[in-house]
């Protein structure tokens, strides 16, 4: 079920104060959706919210840890009350600290799980049942190109999204008859506290986090399952199945992927790093 017009629908969206939920948050509103504003930083999603809605007619903020399966309920009841029946589930809420696999703290390998991976499962376990009662929904879960390929240095965040994509086609075909549409966003490089500190590829290029929350409302009108962010980032995973791997790996290195988080400036990354190991 594509909703060709989004306004007047109810969104729920994680991660929303800041970067990719942000400007997921504000292309919604300016469609005339109604919006939740969830974030772990319950004053900035405020802050957010009532920046992009200054009379707060349409939107609300509260505060969530998407690793807590019982607080995204509680978000999901608040919202369902004072917003409406949620029609949209926005899963963007992530996190990435990046190094050597063999070298990261197990810690920041189970943080990101919970984060990146049981956090897209608590939102879709709170909203999917309500979805399937009224026989419509969109869920969208924000993945990676790097689910698609085993991104250097980053091999827990990697793993992640892979298993973003794995859980969105599985549930996708579980709940099709029940009117609800599943789709996964795979963005490369984005323009976010995410990322800084790192390299740059000579291709494709850096996107804003404005492109990310346009390919979320095309999947959302179009009922799109998998959508790239540029769409020519599309051209690697055909590479990758129709090229030897010795080719194909070799294209990686010309492109810098290899050096993507291998040489992270840890001084430009530092801000990023005391937030998300602070909470």
């Amino acid at each position: 079920m594509a909703f060709d017009d989004i306004a007047g629908r109810v969104a729920l969206v994680t991660g929303a104060a800041r970067g990719i939920g942000r400007a997921t948050a504000s292309a919604l509103l300016e469609r005339g959706a109604r919006v939740a504003f969830t974030d772990l930083d319950p004053e900035l999603a405020d802050i957010t919210a009532g920046t992009l809605d200054p009379r707060r007619t349409r939107s609300r903020a509260w505060a969530l840890d998407v690793r807590d399966p019982d607080a995204f309920s509680r978000v999901v009841d608040k919202t369902e009350h004072d917003l409406g029946p949620i029609d949209i589930l926005v899963n963007n809420a992530g996190i990435m600290p990046v190094g050597r696999f063999t070298d990261m703290d197990p810690s920041a390998i189970q943080h990101q799980f919970d984060v990146n991976v049981f956090g897209v499962m608590n939102g879709m376990r709170a909203v999917i049942p309500r979805m399937r009662t009224r026989k419509r929904g969109h869920v969208v879960n924000i993945s990676s190109t790097a689910g698609t390929v085993g991104i250097p240095h980053a091999a827990a965040y990697s793993a992640t999204k892979h298993a973003v994509i794995g859980l969105s086609e599985a549930v996708r075909r579980e709940e099709a008859e029940h009117g609800i549409d599943i789709s996964y966003i795979m963005p490369v490089g984005v323009n976010t506290e995410l990322i800084s500190g790192s390299k740059r590829m000579r291709w494709p290029p850096i996107q804003e986090p404005e492109d990310v929350a346009a390919a979320v409302v095309h999947a959302i009108r179009t009922g799109t399952i998998d959508v790239y962010v540029p769409s020519s980032a599309r051209l690697g995973k055909v590479l990758q199945a129709i090229t030897p791997r010795p080719f194909y790996e070799r294209v990686g290195r010309l492109l810098r992927m290899d050096r993507l988080f291998g040489e992270v400036d840890e001084v430009a990354r530092a801000s990023y790093r005391r937030r998300v190991f602070t909470r």
